[in-house]
């Protein structure tokens, strides 16, 4: 379910809030973290071999924190549920990407890393740490927080969607009823106040007639 617009005042969100927040603060904090490791590990030549490779390592991960982080907000803000078995896939390939990262890395932040690349560095830097990978993947852990169609929460968040809207519906009707009443005593009193001019000049007249 992928409800419009994003402007949401009022509405109850099938991903609850206390799922969201928590995920938002710790991607934050992880992604500003990652950002900070990139930038000194890259940062000078003289690094020790496991700084600069923590930084370089930190590189795809800030993307991928980056998806995250536009993902959970996605989600979030769309009211979007998927079925069991897409988050089932999510879930399943966020730990892939997981497990990919720490076996590619942790070798090489060892007190005597590695010479050249070994095998799973190899594959994570061909395929998952290519930068659109991993902006996709950081989406897709973003999906495995999305409730489950048909779910509790999604029908709550519906049922509440529904109240909200014939409330809406109700305070529209009830303003446009209030509107129309005071166009109608605007009119009514313009037309007393005319009647009231016109009996006003019909006086003066024949006060004049009756003294000629």
């Amino acid at each position: 379910m992928l409800q419009m617009p994003f402007s949401r005042k009022g509405v109850t969100y099938p991903m609850r809030g206390s799922v969201y927040y928590p995920n938002l603060i710790a991607i934050s904090a992880l992604l500003v973290g990652a950002f900070i490791l990139y930038a000194v590990g890259q940062g000078s030549a003289d690094a020790p071999a496991q700084l600069r490779a923590a930084g370089a390592f930190a590189l795809p991960v800030t993307i991928y924190l980056f998806g995250a982080l536009i993902g959970m907000i996605f989600v979030r803000r769309s009211s979007m549920t998927l079925p069991g078995g897409a988050i089932v896939a999510c879930r399943a390939l966020s730990a892939v990407a997981l497990v990919t990262l720490l076996v590619a890395a942790v070798p090489y932040l060892l007190p005597e890393p590695p010479q050249g690349m070994t095998l799973p560095a190899t594959l994570f830097w061909s395929v998952l740490g290519t930068p659109l990978v991993a902006l996709v993947l950081g989406f897709a852990y973003a999906l495995a927080w999305a409730p489950v169609t048909g779910s509790a929460a999604d029908l709550d968040a519906r049922e509440a969607e529904e109240r909200r809207r014939e409330r809406e519906a109700e305070e529209e009707r009830a303003a446009m009823k209030a509107s129309s009443e005071a166009r109608a005593k605007r009119r009514a009193e313009r037309a007393r106040r005319a009647e009231a001019k016109r009996a006003a000049k019909s006086g003066k007249g024949g006060k004049g007639s009756s003294k000629h």
